[in-house]
C-alpha cells in the first residue's frame, strides 16, 4: 500500500485513547516529546513511534526548546544504532518560518555529526521551499557526507524528507500545486534510479488526498498523520453531522454518548480514506470504557499490540 498512517498524539490523547487505537488495529503512531502518551508508547513492543517536537499548533506555549527536544530524542537510545520501537524523530522546525527551521536544523546536525551520528532524525521541507533540495541532499547522502540521512551502511531506513506548514493552507490550490511540485522532483529522482526507499516522505498534520495522491503515484511510500480522531471525537455532534456513516458498525446513538467510540469511529474512518484495514472494537467494551481503568503495563497492552 503507498500510505502508512500514524494517529498523531498530542497533549489532549488519553491513555484510554491508545486503548481505542489499539483496538481499532493502528500501530503507527506520531507523539510529541515530553508528553505521557509518549512515555506509554516508549514502554510498549509491536508498535512504531515518530516523535515531534510539539510545533503544532503555531506558537505552542508548552512546546520545548530545542535543548530539550533533543535530550527527548536520544533518552529513546537504548545502544548503538539502537532506539527500541522509534523509527525517527522529526526535526525541530518552526512552522510558517523556514529560517528558524533551518537555524535549527544547522544546529541538529552538528551535533549528529559530533557525537551522535546514529540519531534517526528526519528535516523538514516547509511550504514553499523550493523542493530541488532534496535532490542535492540525497546526493550528499549517498556520497558519505550526510550521516543525518544515511545510516552508517550505506542504507535509507527513514523517510528523506518531512513536508510540513500545510495543515494552515487548508487544501488550497497553491498547497496542492506545491505538493505537486515535490512529487515533479520525486519523479525526476525515480526515473534518474534513485531507489523508492530513499525517498520516503511524511506529510505532516495531513491526510488529504489532493495533498497525497501525486506523491503516492511516484511509487514512493507515503507517510502521513494527523490527529483527527481525538479533535473530531470533541467536536462530538457537530463533526457527526457530516461526517456521520454506518459503515463502521457504530450506532450514531452510542457515539453521542461515548467519546471513544468517536475515537474508534473517525480512527477507522481515516484509515478506510487511505485504503488501509480498520477494525471496529466491541460497542460494550467502548461504552464501559470509562469506568475501567487504563491498560498502563506494558506487558498488558501487548494484548492488544502482538
Amino acid at each position: 500500500m503507498p500510505y502508512r498512517y500514524f494517529f498523531a498524539c498530542g497533549g489532549a490523547v488519553t491513555l484510554r485513547d491508545l486503548d481505542v487505537a489499539l483496538a481499532c488495529g493502528q500501530r503507527d503512531f506520531l507523539v510529541s516529546v515530553g508528553t505521557s502518551a509518549a512515555s506509554h508508547l516508549r514502554a510498549l513492543q509491536g508498535v512504531s513511534v515518530v516523535l515531534d517536537s510539539a510545533a503544532w499548533p503555531m506558537h505552542n506555549p508548552k512546546r520545548p526548546p530545542l535543548d530539550a527536544w533533543w535530550q527527548e530524542v536520544r533518552h529513546w537510545r537504548q545502544g548503538p544504532g539502537d532506539y527500541g520501537n522509534l523509527e525517527y524523530a522529526i526535526a525541530y522546525d518552526t512552522i510558517g518560518n523556514a529560517p528558524a527551521t533551518a537555524r535549527a536544523y544547522a544546529e541538529t546536525r552538528d551535533r549528529i555529526f559530533a557525537r551522535a551520528s546514529d540519531t534517526p532524525i528526519v528535516p523538514v521541507l516547509g511550504y514553499g521551499q523550493a523542493p530541488i533540495g532534496i535532490s542535492i541532499e540525497l546526493m550528499e547522502g549517498w556520497e558519505g557526507m550526510r550521516p543525518d540521512l544515511v545510516d552508517g551502511d550505506g542504507s535509507y531506513v527513514r523517510p528523506a524528507f518531512a513536508l510540513g506548514g500545510l495543515v494552515p493552507q487548508h487544501g488550497s490550490k497553491a498547497a496542492i500545486a506545491w505538493m505537486a511540485s515535490v512529487a515533479a522532483v520525486i519523479t525526476e529522482l525515480v526515473d534518474d534510479g534513485w531507489d523508492e526507499d530513499a525517498l520516503g516522505v511524511h506529510v505532516l498534520g495531513s491526510t488529504h488526498l489532493p495533498y497525497l495522491r501525486p506523491l503516492a503515484a511516484t511509487g514512493i511510500t507515503v507517510r502521513c498523520d494527523t490527529s483527527t480522531p481525538v479533535q473530531q471525537a470533541k467536536a462530538a455532534d457537530a463533526a457527526l453531522a457530516w461526517g456521520f456513516t454506518d459503515r463502521y458498525g457504530l450506532h450514531r446513538d452510542l457515539l453521542q454518548r461515548s467519546r471513544y467510540a468517536r475515537v474508534a469511529f473517525w480512527l477507522c474512518r481515516e484509515r478506510d480514506k487511505l485504503g488501509l484495514p480498520w477494525q471496529t472494537p466491541e460497542p460494550a467494551w467502548l461504552e464501559e470504557l470509562p469506568n475501567l481503568t487504563p491498560i498502563v503495563k506494558p506487558q498488558q497492552h501487548r494484548l492488544f499490540a502482538a
